[in-house]
């Protein structure tokens, strides 16, 4: 019997086992044959739609716990007019690059994802290529939100900073909120809750969708209505200028100014970039929603586009709210927003606000392990990883429960970085930033240079705009990409370093040199692009041509 929101497509097609006999045929839904035409049968079971497929790049972005974040970053980087300006910047941007990874997402709908993307627009010269570094980029920027192996820890550190800010409001003089151990065994817990629902049923994956789109909204609310009654109560807005109009240099902490304000101000473009990204989120649940072709791309640029509608006067809210903006940039919490709300909503009201983002952002952490995991079973389907046929299992429930231990462990594991160096930990969440933003680039350049004359794109897609739009997504991408490689604080030191160029320099290194070995051993002799899963004779939907 069907599961509670499973469909029956009227189109189901008849695909023959072998080309002389009729007998045993097998019947494909639309999305199975479409699938099958790219090589892979049907694994998962097809259990979503619209809904969670906006759902997961939605929450992947999650901004309302994202403004908080860097909130106290921001204000000393730019200050309230970095903020507003470079969140508006970064969000509208974002909304072409979702938009053109949609036009690729609607005609490729795999779990793979930009992996698979990147090979099938490559071609038979360039798509292995093009296929490794995309795949070995997104990996390794996913895992610390694996999407996505940085950045599931480094969301998941950002929700633990809110728990530790609630303990230092209610506890000011707790001494276990400084130790790194304890900062770990928070993290390291808030991972295994945001595993569960991935691991479980899809069930119950629907089920998380919908209570972190309310735990969202419920934040949305308080923001809304609870900061500007507290701020009328007590008397206290700011002005137009001090919103739009007040800029704040504080990235020179030496006693000379190494950094102009023009330098600061484009630094500030973090403040949104931490934040939209992901786009690829719905892409990864493609073999597992309904109408994939046109659900996945409509997931994609809608999850954005509402991402970025509901969050800018969010933002201006926030900054009209604010009470005291030198007590907020000269506090020391953990996150600088706790000095933001305390002042705002007392003590008590921080402190439940905190609780609530905990959950909201552990919620965040789910959808980009989502991702994690479904990459990691998609690198595993074609056997890039060591161990491979481990990972990409499935469970009885149809879930891929080895790929997420994978993707559990190793975050966890890079999470140790914070109990020694925030600085180095800080290193890898920017990481985590820079790759995953930068393997957006592959299919979208492949889309319109190797690729442009054998693509074929599918019912929904830009038309004639899908050129100008992938030249501004793709500068934008450089221009984020050169950006997030400059040092963040002057003088620059040990402590202040920006060490993502060096850990981004090991990233492009390991999959260069790992695609270049000599004697049989590189990529380039073996790695022929994602491995079949379906016989050719099996993939064949009636009436339509399939590509290898």
């Amino acid at each position: 019997m069907a599961e509670k929101g499973e469909q029956k497509t009227a189109t189901a097609a008849p695909i023959l086992q072998n080309d002389d006999q009729a007998e045993g045929t097998v019947f494909m839904s639309k999305d199975e044959a479409h699938l099958a035409s790219l090589g892979y049968k049907q694994e998962f079971r097809r259990h979503l739609g619209m809904f969670e497929s906006w759902a997961a790049t939605f929450q992947s972005m999650n901004t309302i716990t994202g403004i908080p974040v860097l909130f106290g970053w921001i204000m000393y980087t730019g200050g309230p007019t970095s903020a507003f300006a470079n969140w508006t910047m970064v969000g509208g941007f974002s909304c072409l690059v979702a938009l053109s990874l949609a036009e690729i997402a609607a005609a490729l709908p795999t779990a793979g994802g930009i992996y698979f993307w990147s090979y099938s627009l490559g071609g038979e010269k360039w798509g292995p290529f093009l296929a490794w570094m995309t795949g070995w980029w997104n990996f390794i920027g996913r895992w610390p939100r694996a999407c996505w192996v940085c950045v599931v820890p480094g969301v998941q550190q950002g929700s633990t900073n809110f728990l530790l800010c609630a303990i230092e409001i209610a506890y000011p003089n707790a001494e276990i909120v400084s130790k790194g151990w304890f900062a770990w065994l928070l993290t390291a817990i808030g991972m295994f809750v945001a595993m569960a629902p991935n691991v479980i049923s899809q069930r119950v994956l629907r089920l998380y969708f919908r209570f972190a789109t309310l735990s969202f909204f419920t934040l949305f609310l308080l923001y809304w209505i609870w900061f500007p009654i507290a701020a009328a109560k007590r008397g206290h807005f700011q002005s137009a200028d001090g919103v739009f109009k007040h800029f704040y240099n504080g990235i020179n902490i030496g006693e000379q100014k190494q950094a102009s304000d023009a330098y600061t101000w484009v630094i500030g473009v973090l403040f949104g970039a931490w934040v939209f990204f992901g786009y690829d989120a719905s892409a990864h649940l493609a073999e597992e929603t309904h109408n994939a072709s046109a659900v996945v791309a409509k997931g994609m640029w809608t999850s954005t586009l509402s991402g970025w509608v509901l969050s800018v006067p969010t933002v201006v809210v926030v900054l009209f709210c604010m009470q005291d903006f030198d007590s907020i940039i000269s506090a020391t919490y953990t996150n600088n927003w706790a000095e933001y709300m305390v002042q705002l909503i007392g003590p008590r009201g921080a402190i439940a606000i905190f609780s609530i983002l905990w959950i909201d952002s552990t919620c965040c952490t789910a959808a980009c392990f989502l991702s994690a995991q479904r990459v990691t079973f998609a690198i595993s389907r074609d056997g890039i990883l060591p161990g491979s046929k481990i990972f990409r299992r499935l469970s009885r429930n149809k879930m891929p429960v080895n790929a997420a231990y994978l993707v559990c462990a190793l975050s966890i594991a890079i999470t140790c970085a914070v109990i020694g160096s925030t600085v180095a930990f800080s290193a890898i969440t920017a990481t985590a930033t820079i790759a995953t933003n930068f393997s957006y680039l592959f299919p979208i350049l492949a889309r319109h240079t190797v690729g442009r004359t054998t693509f074929k794109p599918a019912e929904w897609n830009l038309g004639r705009f899908s050129l100008p739009i992938g030249i501004v997504a793709g500068t934008y991408i450089l221009f984020l990409f050169s950006v997030l490689l400059l040092p963040q604080l002057y003088p620059v030191t040990a402590e202040t370093l920006n060490y993502a160029p060096i850990c981004i320099g090991i990233v492009t290194t390991i999959s260069l040199v790992g695609w270049f070995l000599p004697f049989g051993l590189g990529g380039r002799y073996w790695f022929t692009g994602p491995k079949r899963t379906i016989d050719q004779a099996d993939s064949r939907d009636t009436g339509e041509k399939v590509s290898a």
